[in-house]
């Protein structure tokens, strides 16, 4: 994993000299049988693994990495063209919008005219949003219980909020 990490920094994500790394496997071997009942180390069969190839492949792989780099300096890196990021960011600003749009309805559907130009100057107002949080919150308070009850679940009964 190390070295994969060093070579996707160098040559790039998904470069040859990657796939030269993975396809360095390391394999161990069953042992198996014993010849005239004795289990000892001659009598066994098999057994053993591919380590010494694979340190010979990886010290290959680094010797060439290290020519190829000292001959042709550190690869420019490729760019990565990401499709699709302009659409998703517009869907979520649409989707922001409506629902802001569906707050701001159930907000006008609950409030009489000049409860509503109380809320829209204080939210316009220049303060801290911790102060205008405890202002809007006092405001609609005093306009009684049912009014912060009734906005609420005009909120969250409305289908663009819940997709239904």
């Amino acid at each position: 994993a190390k070295a994969i990490n060093i070579i996707s920094r160098i040559y790039g994500d998904d470069s040859k000299q990657e796939e030269q790394i993975k396809e360095i496997k390391y394999q161990s071997y069953l042992s198996f049988g014993t010849i005239g009942g004795r289990n000892t180390p001659s009598t066994r069969s098999g057994g053993g693994n591919n380590g010494k190839k694979c340190e010979k492949q990886a010290q290959e792989l680094i010797e060439s990495f290290i020519y190829d780099l000292e001959t042709f300096d550190i690869p420019e890196p490729k760019q990565t063209e990401k499709s699709g990021g302009i659409n998703i960011s517009l869907h979520q600003n649409q989707n922001q919008t409506v629902n802001v749009n569906v707050i701001w309805e159930s907000i006008r559907d609950e409030l009489k005219g000049s409860q509503l130009k109380e809320i829209e100057e204080i939210i316009n107002d220049n303060d801290e949003p911790q102060s205008k949080k405890k202002r809007i919150f006092d405001k609609v308070k005093s306009f009684g219980t049912d009014v912060a009850t009734n906005i609420i679940a005009g909120i969250l009964t409305n289908p663009a909020i819940y997709g239904g």
